[in-house]
């Protein structure tokens, strides 16, 4: 579950954000006399106003009309500075378009051709989340372990090791994802990536069974107001210490997320515990009561004749 798109509206990566040459903003590949904003004689020169035009579409999230503009440039000026800056964007709309196989295709051709270019920590990070998008986790894994070679400390970093780790979670290493991702809160302490990271350490512990490692990283999640996994590591910290025996504080877990999120996914998984959780405690009038409660809220749960069965076992 990541949540993260709202991450993938940044100001252009790479290319808005490298100041160099004396304070000048440079958009083009690296700093230097061929490499700051092509002029001759006062005029901007043709692939120069393309790109600029490419540039002002992509700002206003026109990807069509600037993929058109940046790959006019690529096909109609072969020495152009802004090649390797223009090979990128391409590859970036059709990521924003959702045009991912064309994206993986656009951006690994972009690393091929520019090797050394600055945007290739840049490109890696995207040609991996397009990889992901399309449940090639292996193939992602590669791209976000390449974007941190390249470059640790760039503006996708944190994203990348994220992602590492979340690659790791879904093709069942739990052990590497543990170690991916708790790596987050000494590498990357401020990212807003933090939440996710700490909640998919949390289910790869959970999942491992290590249920007391498991509470530390979804309590954390909690620090993060608005994040979208508190319903769920409220329901997941409910779990671990239903696991652990801990019913009091199983309790307030469901509770809380019941009373603070009534519609979340897990609502219907929530009332089934909490009704395991009266008849574990022999309260078999607070156990029923629940167990009508889900059924009539969510009459289509497969929760209800789990619920019925659990309480009928233990003489409810």
């Amino acid at each position: 579950m990541s949540s993260s798109l709202h991450r993938l509206r940044v100001v252009l990566s790479g290319v808005l954000w490298l100041l160099c040459c004396g304070g000048l903003l440079a958009v083009a590949p690296a700093c230097g006399p061929d490499k700051s904003p092509l002029v001759n004689d006062g005029a901007t020169t043709p692939d120069e106003a393309l790109f600029q035009q490419g540039l002002t579409a992509y700002d206003a999230a026109n990807y069509v009309e600037a993929q058109a503009r940046f790959e006019e440039l690529l096909s109609t000026y072969s020495d152009s500075s802004r090649r390797d800056n223009a090979a990128y964007l391409a590859g970036r709309c059709r990521y924003e378009q959702r045009d991912y196989a064309g994206a993986i295709t656009a951006l690994v051709d972009m690393r091929a051709q520019y090797p050394s270019s600055p945007f290739i920590h840049s490109a890696a990070y995207f040609t991996g989340r397009s990889r992901y998008q399309l449940l090639d986790y292996a193939g992602a894994l590669t791209d976000f372990r390449t974007a941190l070679q390249v470059n640790a400390a760039g503006v996708f970093a944190d994203n990348s090791q994220y992602y590492v780790g979340r690659c790791l979670y879904e093709q069942g290493d739990l052990t590497g994802a543990i170690t991916e991702l708790a790596s987050m809160e000494t590498s990357y302490p401020g990212s807003s990536y933090m939440d996710n990271a700490r909640y998919y350490l949390g289910r790869s512990y959970f999942d491992l069974q290590d249920y007391a490692s498991a509470i530390g990283p979804f309590e954390r999640v909690l620090l993060t107001a608005g994040s979208i996994y508190i319903d769920n590591a409220h329901y997941y910290l409910g779990r671990s210490h239903y696991a652990l025996g801990n019913l009091s504080q199983a309790l307030t877990g469901f509770s809380t997320l019941l009373s603070n999120f009534p519609t979340s996914q897990y609502a219907d998984n929530a009332l089934y515990y909490e009704a395991r959780i009266y008849a574990d405690q022999t309260d078999c009038a607070s156990a029923n009561t629940v167990s009508s409660e889900l059924q009539t809220k969510f009459p289509a749960s497969p929760y209800i004749t789990r619920s019925q069965t659990y309480l009928t076992g233990a003489g409810c």
